[in-house]
């Protein structure tokens, strides 16, 4: 036992002394995980409740739906765009043979995907040199860090999540098999079907790309062939079962400002600073041998997610596989600082201070917003009557909608498919192809003159201030536009407030 010990631990070690090291850490780790579960206890609870958690929610049902139903969900409609691969809608209609409700099905797979993400985050860790006890330190900032940068993105219906979890299995298999065909062909297969669940991961594929071609330049062109192969079938399949204007749904047009982009990469920068900073300071610990690949997945999960998130509709959750990548890369200076102590043989305040303070630095997003989440889960009650009278609210609003005959607008799209109606309107990406000059808008208003809708559902009132005679639409950078403001003066001129509730605005024909 003692020789093994000094295996792992190169230099002198006193008996015993590894043993404490160990269970103060493990005791650490297992601190940072309950803190990390306990920071998603709210949307947990929240997942059995029908209410819009966010706007993809319904969004997602009603194309899952439409799947179901055996139309053709990339078609020539670009009123109602799909900008999505068919991967998650396809796995959400599996599972809802099952539980025969989609929008249950898809927030029960973005939770088995968040845990997923834990667990793999963990063996990556320890495919990185870790230890157990390293693995759950880093599963539990995987898991804080994930949540804290998007928390709405969490247990919801969106493919985000479910597309992390299956891109970091693909580098964990990378990690594992790269030396034998076989694991690299598994890795590709995982990394197209993640590219089909959520285009926009870019980033595990590339740092693979690239460690291949700086460490095995002979293994680069088969990764590059499996990779076209899988994608090539995945294409095919695709336009066969969904429809043909696949490409062109997915690059649908979208707006972009550098304001979106500076915003949110500043949110993950002071979000995370501490621990960016600590990773930073002991890269040469972290960042050596055959863990480039993961240096090479930090820097271009960052530099990618800002990017994307400049684009008007995409948000937080960009940053998820960016904060993925900081938990595996926390759980690892944890393996490096405590293999360092236990081979100088420092005990004491010494080795609490050595050790102690740059854990807690890594671990310090989430021990800064833990007792919030502890009082919640204290106040369990309370947070569960919250969700059923937003329920309750919800089914009312749906109600109200489906007792009136005719298509009905939502920019709550659940409101819609709860109630009833037909899927006739996307208002986000049909304002972006009316920006872009693919849609003309003027048909819209002409049906909204017409009275053609029965409700017309929005966030909020259309005019800043209802008690002027001249309406007036307040702009502003952080917020959502989904119409354009010639579609909401019609709105406003040929229809008038019927409701308000805690979904918005409903208007009805005047």
């Amino acid at each position: 036992m003692e020789a093994a010990a000094r295996q792992r631990y190169p230099g002198p070690l006193r008996p015993g002394a590894g043993r404490m090291i160990t269970c103060l850490c493990a005791a650490f780790a297992g601190l940072v995980l309950i803190c990390a579960v306990v920071l998603a206890i709210e949307n947990l609870l929240a997942a059995g409740f029908l209410f819009e958690r966010n706007y993809n929610e319904g969004w997602n049902v009603y194309n899952a739906q439409r799947l179901i139903d055996h139309y053709l969900i990339y078609d020539s409609n670009y009123w109602r765009v799909n900008n999505y691969p068919i991967g998650s809608f396809l796995i959400v209609g599996g599972l809802d043979r099952l539980v025969h409700d989609l929008l249950l099905s898809g927030r029960i797979v973005s939770g088995m995907s968040f845990a997923a993400i834990g667990l793999l985050g963990a063996i990556a860790t320890r495919s990185f040199g870790g230890d157990r006890v390293d693995g759950v330190f880093a599963a539990a900032c995987v898991l804080g860090f994930c949540y804290l940068v998007a928390p709405a993105w969490i247990m919801v219906d969106d493919p985000q999540t479910l597309g992390e979890a299956v891109m970091l299995g693909a580098l964990v298999v990378y990690r594992s098999g790269s030396r034998h065909r076989l694991g690299l062909l598994l890795a590709a297969l995982l990394v197209v079907s993640g590219g089909f669940i959520k285009h926009n991961l870019i980033a595990i594929p590339l740092a693979i790309t690239l460690d291949l071609g700086l460490r095995s330049p002979r293994k680069l062109l088969f990764w590059l062939g499996s990779c076209a192969g899988f994608a090539a079938v995945l294409l095919g399949l695709t336009q066969l079962v969904a429809g043909g204007a696949f490409i062109e749904h997915l690059l649908s047009p979208r707006n972009f400002t550098w304001y979106g982009s500076r915003y949110h990469a500043m949110k993950y920068l002071r979000l995370f600073k501490f621990p960016l900073i600590a990773i930073t300071v002991f890269s040469p610990w972290i960042f050596t041998g055959r863990r480039i690949v993961l240096a090479a997945w930090g820097a271009l999960s960052i530099a990618a997610a800002t990017v994307l998130s400049g684009f008007e509709g995409t948000s937080y959750n960009t940053f998820q596989d960016a904060a993925v990548f900081l938990g595996i890369a926390a759980g690892v200076l944890f393996c490096e600082l405590r293999k360092r102590i236990c081979r100088r043989e420092m005990q004491g305040r010494l080795a609490a201070v050595v050790f102690g303070a740059p854990a807690l630095v890594l671990a310090q997003p989430i021990f800064a917003r833990s007792p919030d989440a502890f009082r919640q889960v204290y106040n369990v009650r309370t947070l569960l009557d919250h969700d059923r009278n937003a329920q309750r609210e919800f089914l009312s609003e749906a109600r109200f909608i489906a007792e009136r005959p005719g298509p009905a607008i939502c920019e709550s799209l659940l409101l819609c498919y709860t109630a009833g109606k037909p899927f006739i309107l996307d208002p986000f990406n049909s304002r972006q192809y009316i920006l872009a000059g693919r849609l003309d808008q003027r048909e819209l208003i002409r049906r909204i003159a017409a009275h053609e809708f029965a409700v017309i559902q929005l966030r909020g009132d259309i005019c800043d201030d209802p008690t002027t005679k001249e309406c007036h639409i307040l702009h502003s950078r952080r917020k959502f536009n989904r119409f354009t403001d010639e579609t909401l003066y019609a709105i406003d001129r040929y229809y008038q407030i019927a409701r308000r509730s805690q979904d918005g605005t409903f208007y009805v024909a005047k």
